[in-house]
């Protein structure tokens, strides 16, 4: 009768275990040195809108879509509620909150709608533009950081896409952590 509720916990597990490896991949310090990516709020709220592109996109690419929008709906929920009690923590009032919050959502639908299209159609181009605007903010940062942060964003996602996909709807997702020379 209330079987329900458990499968919501195991989702809801299942999507706290993908944001915590989403968040702690975005934290590698290697992002920070050898990509050039700001060490700020702004800079950590990027790469892991970055690599919560890569793994909606492997989601999307499985074949079970009812589970997926379930965990796709899931995993944002946790972003969104990590987001705010983020704000909240580094002072934000409470009046405040929901206005930064609903400014990160609008960023981070348009980022994931660019680098969801530039994965897809495998534009370096594009992604290079897309990385320059968000990421880097337009800052002027050396053109083999971009380079390199390109060629990182396109070998990550073809590591992830090729990870099975009842792994991942365990909560296993598997980044690799890039050289740091």
């Amino acid at each position: 009768m209330f079987g329900f509720l458990f499968k919501n916990k195991k989702l809801n597990n299942i999507a706290h275990d993908l944001f915590g490896q989403i968040i702690s991949q975005s934290r590698e310090p290697v992002f920070y040195k050898k990509f050039s990516v700001e060490d700020s709020l702004d800079g950590r709220f990027d790469l892991m809108a970055l690599h919560m592109a890569i793994v909606i996109e492997k989601l999307n690419n499985s074949e079970n879509q009812e589970d997926v929008l379930k965990l796709k709906q899931a995993l944002q929920e946790i972003m969104f509620d990590n987001l705010d009690l983020t704000m909240r923590e580094i002072g934000v009032g409470d009046m405040g909150v929901g206005k930064k919050v609903k400014a990160m959502a609008e960023a981070f639908y348009g980022r994931m709608k660019a680098y969801k299209e530039h994965l897809n159609s495998n534009n370096k181009a594009e992604m290079t533009a897309a990385l320059t605007r968000n990421l880097y903010r337009d800052r002027n940062v050396d053109g083999k950081s971009v380079d390199a942060m390109v060629a990182y964003v396109f070998e990550q996602y073809s590591h992830v896409l090729n990870q099975d996909a009842q792994k991942v709807f365990s909560g296993e997702i598997n980044f690799f952590v890039p050289d740091d020379e």
